[in-house]
């Protein structure tokens, strides 16, 4: 297995969890949920569990609306819900830099490790990449990488930066997984908590407008089964189903809106899909039914006539 394969199994195998739906809808805000009670909720999670829940609503909004406006359009819920999670992401990674100074890049620890060595040991890479980028393709030009590719500066500024970067990755990754504490996300007054307030409370508005449209409209699930229809709250017959249908179909088509519009469309247009083929069933049935009608009267006239 080559360099890249490896690292391309690596990377999936640390973000497989990226890709459990699961993880978003424990981070996301529940209808009627305080702002400050879902900062609470988020206690004892870690800041990776939110940087994933955020990876996953971004990939799905991609994958859902590509490179188009709708994408960024805010009266979705779920655009919404992705830019909210992407904003609660950044807004508690603002301490990240107290975990990666970059102590290395100080003339403190310049001048410590003999910064001057580095840079002529650089200077070396540089003109080896010179060498064999200006060449044409050919062996020689992959022997000249090859050199170039094992190059490693050895000065002891060198070393230091290795180990001191090393050093605080470890301490940005611990800061991540570490569980969140009270206190740890509270409103500091900043103009980035109250946007991140703000996007929030537009999310409980918008799932309680879903919720309020839902609740007027009552499920069309199961007519026209299979199975025999059971209809529970009044008796109809089929003439009032047939108005009724219609009725709907056409409302959701000139004026229902929102998710409550699409749903009550959907079903209203396909039960009066299936009232449609069952009047053509019986359109096609008439002249069969007439000519058995008309031979069960000649019939009865030829029984009466024997009686008689």
């Amino acid at each position: 297995m080559d360099n890249y394969s490896k690292l391309a199994n690596s990377i999936l195998i640390e973000h497989t969890s990226i890709l459990k739906e699961n993880q978003l809808a424990e981070i996301s805000p529940q209808s009627g949920q305080s702002f400050g009670d879902f900062l609470k909720g988020l206690q004892g999670k870690s800041r990776k569990d939110i940087f994933d829940a955020a990876s996953y609503a971004r990939l799905y909004i991609g994958n859902a609306y590509g490179m188009t406006s709708a994408a960024n359009d805010d009266a979705n819920p779920k655009v919404l819900m992705s830019k909210f999670l992407s904003t609660l992401a950044n807004y508690i990674n603002q301490n990240v830099m107290d975990y990666r100074p970059g102590l290395a890049e100080t003339e403190e620890f310049k001048n410590k490790y003999g910064y001057s060595e580095y840079q002529e040991q650089e200077k070396e890479r540089r003109e080896l990449a010179r060498n064999f980028m200006l060449m044409p393709s050919g062996p020689e030009k992959d022997a000249k990488r090859r050199i170039y590719n094992a190059f490693r500066n050895t000065s002891e500024y060198a070393e230091a930066m290795r180990a001191q970067n090393k050093k605080e990755d470890q301490m940005v990754r611990d800061f991540h997984n570490r569980p969140i504490k009270p206190g740890d996300i509270v409103n500091d007054g900043s103009e980035e908590f109250m946007r991140l307030q703000e996007m929030y409370n537009k999310i409980q508005g918008a799932q309680h407008a879903i919720e309020d449209q839902e609740s007027g409209i009552r499920s069309l699930d199961g007519f026209f089964s299979d199975e025999e229809a059971h209809i529970e709250d009044q008796e109809v017959d089929m003439n009032t189903v047939e108005r009724g249908l219609s009725d709907l179909a056409a409302t959701a088509s000139s004026g229902a809106k929102g998710l409550a519009g699409k749903l009550l469309g959907t079903k209203a247009q396909a039960a009066k899909a299936s009232l449609d083929k069952r009047a053509k069933a019986v359109a096609k049935a008439i002249p069969a039914y007439d000519a058995v009608t008309k031979k069960l009267e000649q019939g009865y006239k030829d029984l009466l006539k024997t009686a008689k």
